[in-house]
């Protein structure tokens, strides 16, 4: 089918706590690319079945993408639950069979302990203690034990979200190696900022924009009282869980605190403070380390890279 007009070009898909954050700042900041209001849609996570082309241009192309200018050849969007849902990819290409996207990967043992971090912040999870969340998988995937803000317990399977290799595998199978770009946060935040943009650059098929300067602000917060954060999500506009979550609560915030010194918006500002993920204990990295251990080892092969780094601060 004809692509519909102003469909996105692009999609950073993942993974969470990677990096795709400060990536997707980067390229709305090229005067080539027009990227989508918010960072993360989810549409094509949250339909369930395919859109009619009316139906895409009033709720996704003209609400995500209404800004986009004359002077930007192509746009994008970074819904990072998109690389857990081939079914997303494929309603993607129905669209657009062109469409390109990018995944962003991280080591394990920084990455999970990060995300759980960013759901506890979110109020997906009410367990602070993270071996005790890894534990409560099987019983969650059942069912059981599902913090009552979490409308989806797959976010809290913290194995399967960071099994990096069977995600991009299947993408590779869904939109092909060659419509698929990989990046390594060590490679775009430690050893080669420049040239990992550059070549992004050059995967998209835009021109160098002279950025030079790739700052990281997407810190870990967490809130100083559980019971506040809830009570800026209830009655607040909206529904849904994850990323949306956190709208409601920023939206809420908005609309009652639209005065620029608000008590309610200095309460919520009060209530948000900067967090460090606790570590992994050495016995909470030897179990991540049996299970992620052949995924990591797909991964590598997949990605033709040895990403024995990654096991050595697994084991």
């Amino acid at each position: 089918m004809t692509q519909p007009a102003g469909f996105p070009d692009f999609f950073v898909v993942g993974a969470p706590r990677c990096g795709t954050t400060a990536v997707c700042r980067y390229l709305a900041r090229h005067p080539q690319i027009c990227l989508s209001r918010p960072k993360e849609p989810h549409y094509f996570a949250r339909v369930d079945a395919l859109p009619s082309e009316r139906q895409l241009q009033s709720d996704y192309i003209e609400r995500y993408f209404g800004h986009r200018g004359a002077g930007q050849r192509i746009a994008g969007e970074g819904s990072v639950s998109t690389l857990y849902k081939p079914e997303a990819i494929e309603r993607i290409r129905h669209f657009n069979p062109d469409a390109r996207f990018i995944v962003m990967l991280r080591n394990p043992i920084s990455m999970l302990p990060s995300y759980h971090l960013k759901m506890r912040y979110l109020l997906l999870e009410d367990e602070a203690d993270f071996s005790r969340a890894w534990n409560l998988q099987e019983a969650r995937a059942r069912g059981e034990s599902v913090p009552r803000h979490c409308l989806d317990p797959r976010l809290l399977m913290y194995g399967e979200v960071a099994r990096f290799g069977r995600h991009v595998e299947r993408l590779f199978s869904v939109a092909g190696r060659e419509r698929t770009h990989v990046i390594v946060f060590d490679d775009f935040f430690v050893t080669n900022p420049l040239g990992s943009y550059r070549k992004l650059l050059e995967f998209l098929r835009v021109d160098d924009d002279g950025q030079t300067w790739f700052n990281r602000k997407n810190e870990s917060r967490i809130y100083r009282y559980r019971w506040l954060q809830e009570w800026f999500l209830r009655s607040a506009p909206g529904g849904g869980s994850g990323k949306r979550i956190e709208q409601r609560v920023e939206r809420k915030v908005k609309l009652r605190g639209s005065q620029k010194n608000s008590w309610i918006k200095s309460l919520a500002l009060w209530n948000i403070i900067p967090a460090t993920p606790a570590p992994l204990t050495a016995e909470m990295r030897a179990v991540v380390a049996d299970t992620l251990r052949p995924d990591i080892e797909l991964l590598s092969r997949l990605l033709q890279r040895d990403l024995g780094f990654w096991l050595a601060g697994l084991a």
